[in-house]
């Protein structure tokens, strides 16, 4: 029996080598959770994917990771370009500290259409601008960085990648690498709500695996996006493509 592909990549900014870090322990923790189960993590929810992710962080030297921990929030003021607002209690979605500094993280979770007949974006750019909301309610305190994480879980029409019409389900590796390619293409960078360049990983494991159809859709895998949000005295280099640190199967 032919071993099914992964396809999987690192997208970081070369100076970052926290998130660099966690992205690459991300992609790990997806693979173990997929080899050990005829499952995947990412057709739950957003606090399924969270969990992923803070049980990342947790599996580095010296990293740590807390969940859904109480906070003080900014309410959300109406009047354009002031940001301030009266405090509010809360909850953070993600903390992750490390030996050179702390994350804060609001997240959100897109399924998301692709194939032929879909545009690949609408429901995914929903959540980048939700997550990126969230976080401006995270005070300056929280941690020295706020990022807006978002899970995207793409999903194909199962008419587009099934091969044959028989009682067992078989899925064609080179349709989903295909669609997925078609998508990424469109997608090449996954420019996030602040319009800065962001920081993203991407895992689909077992390609054509039949243990990710659900219903009449196939769900080959998920992407993670980071977009930071800068406090106002903060600046950071702008970031070139030759500064991307790139890991690829």
């Amino acid at each position: 029996m032919q071993q099914l592909k992964t396809f999987k990549h690192v997208h970081a900014h070369d100076d970052d080598e926290s998130v660099q870090k966690l992205l690459s322990a991300w992609i790990k923790a997806v693979e173990r959770y997929t080899k050990a189960f005829k499952d995947n993590p990412w057709w739950y929810n957003e606090r399924a994917s969270l969990s992923v992710l803070a049980g990342a962080a947790w599996t580095l030297k010296d990293w740590f990771a807390l969940e859904e921990f109480s906070t003080i929030k900014r309410m959300r003021t109406l009047t354009p370009g002031v940001d301030e607002g009266h405090l509010r209690n809360g909850r953070c979605d993600l903390f992750i500290c490390n030996p050179d500094e702390s994350i804060a993280i609001e997240a959100k979770q897109a399924v998301q259409r692709i194939g032929v007949r879909a545009d690949g974006e609408t429901y995914m750019n929903k959540a980048l601008k939700a997550a990126w909301d969230d976080t401006g309610d995270l005070g300056h305190w929280e941690a020295n960085r706020r990022f807006a994480v978002t899970f995207v879980v793409p999903t194909i029409p199962l008419s587009e990648v099934r091969i044959g019409a028989g009682k067992r389900l078989q899925i064609c590796p080179d349709k989903v690498k295909a669609s997925l390619n078609r998508w990424l293409t469109d997608e090449p960078y996954f420019p996030g709500w602040s319009l800065k360049p962001t920081q993203f990983a991407y895992i689909f494991p077992k390609l054509g695996s039949p243990d990710y159809v659900d219903g009449h859709r196939y769900f080959p895998g998920i992407v993670v996006i980071f977009d930071e949000r800068l406090r106002a005295n903060q600046v950071r280099r702008p970031t070139e493509a030759s500064d991307m640190k790139v890991a690829l199967a």
